[in-house]
């Protein structure tokens, strides 16, 4: 019963994953952690974030931004690194309550007020060295990147699918992290070979539903789905 509420819960984060090229992870981690545990969860997600973000970036790879894809994969894993170290040293978890409470704010401001204020260069630096960090710290630095991408990425499709290619690697990353350590257990690879189909339904599915969306909806739904994440990281932090 519990792997198959797990697997209506990861259908329905990938099909949004598809739609908007972030937060699957976010909509499936708490069920999953309920379910079967937060150590399996994750080694799932990590393995289903490589596939099913892979898929969609290779069936859409020529609305993938390489300038921007290279220049956040390179300023992200610096900063990943830095705080992996960082979350060695010293307990973050405040730190948290204080990054879910600005992405609710974010989210909530943008919703309210609907005419689109662009940062400064140099504060999209700041908010993609954050994001590498808080990703690092946290594996929690997805709702920063959007706020990067939102400006940097004006196109929906632009936005998804260079995004899907970024949680692509990122993910391959922390598999890779997770099988060295010995996550990948019996149990979990079982779910991992269930999940797959369900992967690419909710692919094709999320990819039609997209198409349908204006891009002003598209930006309505973004906001949106950062007041989850916000919501989602003062709750459970």
């Amino acid at each position: 019963m519990e792997k198959a509420l797990f697997l209506a819960a990861f259908f329905f984060a990938y099909t949004v994953q598809a739609i908007t090229g972030f937060a699957g992870n976010i909509f499936a981690m708490p069920v999953g952690a309920t379910l079967l545990g937060l150590s399996p969860t994750v080694s799932i997600l990590n393995a289903m974030g490589f596939f099913a973000c892979g898929l969609l970036a290779v069936l859409n790879i020529k609305h993938v931004n390489w300038r921007e894809f290279g220049k956040i994969i390179a300023v992200m894993i610096v900063f990943m690194v830095v705080g992996i170290w960082l979350d060695t040293l010293m307990p973050l978890h405040v730190l948290l309550k204080i990054y879910g409470a600005v992405i609710v704010f974010i989210g909530a401001k943008n919703l309210i007020f609907t005419r689109q204020k662009f940062l400064p260069e140099w504060a999209l630096w700041i908010i993609l060295a954050l994001a590498g960090l808080i990703q690092g710290m946290f594996v929690s630095g997805g709702a920063l990147l959007v706020i990067y991408a939102v400006q940097k990425l004006r196109d929906q499709q632009e936005f998804r699918i260079t995004l899907s290619l970024i949680w692509t690697v990122l993910n391959f990353i922390y598999a890779c992290i997770a099988f060295q350590q010995g996550h990948f257990t019996g149990d979990v690879v079982q779910i991992i070979v269930m999940c797959i189909p369900l992967a690419v339904v909710a692919t094709v599915l999320g990819s039609k539903l997209q198409k349908k969306i204006s891009q002003e909806k598209f930006l309505k739904l973004t906001y949106v789905l950062l007041l989850f994440i916000g919501m989602v990281l003062l709750v459970t932090s």
